[in-house]
């Protein structure tokens, strides 16, 4: 596994549990994580989002219908309809 796929799978493990509502001992426990590897992913989730404005990158998603979401700024969102609700709602709530 490359370094890339292995930040791309952790990140996506940091993020998951945020909508697990597991504790994060436990999170990693079935993830066979330590707690530490977790929290480390967790920490650069939130820096890589202050660097970049808040933005966070999300995997491609099936070609499930897509809601758009326009703000008066001009930026426009677009999220397929099988995005998990806790996802859609750090996305508008940043």
């Amino acid at each position: 596994m490359s370094p890339k796929e292995k930040s791309s799978m952790m990140l996506s493990l940091a993020i998951r549990w945020q909508e697990s509502g597991l504790t994060q001992v436990r999170y990693a426990e079935m993830h066979n994580i330590t707690i530490h590897a977790l929290r480390y992913w967790l920490y650069k989730r939130k820096e890589s989002q202050h660097i970049s404005g808040g933005f966070i990158q999300l995997k491609a998603f099936t070609s499930a219908p897509e809601y758009i979401v326009r703000y008066p700024n001009g930026v426009e969102l677009k999220i397929s309809s099988d995005t998990p609700l806790p996802v859609i709602r750090s996305l508008v709530n940043l």
